[in-house]
């Protein structure tokens, strides 16, 4: 499993709840395109309409003279291949207040790109800080174990 592009953000921003790996539908020259890294999924999210899972402003460079020869649209909708269930999971999660689902990174896997998405809450203020809190902590201990003292 070889990771192409990652939203670092994330982790930062939301708490996560529950990860799925999902496949999606590309044109040739898209996948072309993205196992070059020529993607980003930081303002991309997922939306569901009428049962079937979509992202939306996942931005795919083109490749070459792509967008003279068609017009080519970066940023347009692509649908996601989940199966049934793990669909009416994140419809019943994003149901919920606060609840939303948003792309994690894309990966190949077996010579196919994939995209994990993660249902997740977002996180307020006061969290982030603990957060921080925490981390600095546990370095702050981390740091005082390997210390060797020289007598």
């Amino acid at each position: 499993m070889k990771s192409i592009v990652s939203n670092r953000s994330i982790s930062y921003n939301y708490e996560i709840i529950q990860k799925y790996n999902s496949g999606i539908v590309l044109f040739g020259y898209e996948v072309k395109s993205v196992k070059s890294g020529k993607v980003s999924v930081n303002e991309s999210f997922i939306s569901i309409n009428r049962g079937e899972v979509y992202i939306n402003h996942l931005y795919i460079a083109p490749i070459g003279e792509i967008d003279k020869l068609f017009k080519y649209n970066p940023t347009r909708i692509r649908k996601l291949l989940l199966n049934k269930n793990e669909i009416d999971e994140i419809f019943k999660y994003t149901q919920r207040a606060g609840f939303t689902c948003v792309p994690l990174n894309i990966f190949l896997k077996g010579g196919k790109i994939k995209l994990q998405i993660a249902v997740v809450r977002g996180l307020k203020n006061f969290d982030k800080r603990e957060k921080e809190k925490m981390k600095d902590s546990q370095r702050d201990i981390e740091r005082s174990q390997n210390i060797k003292y020289k007598v």
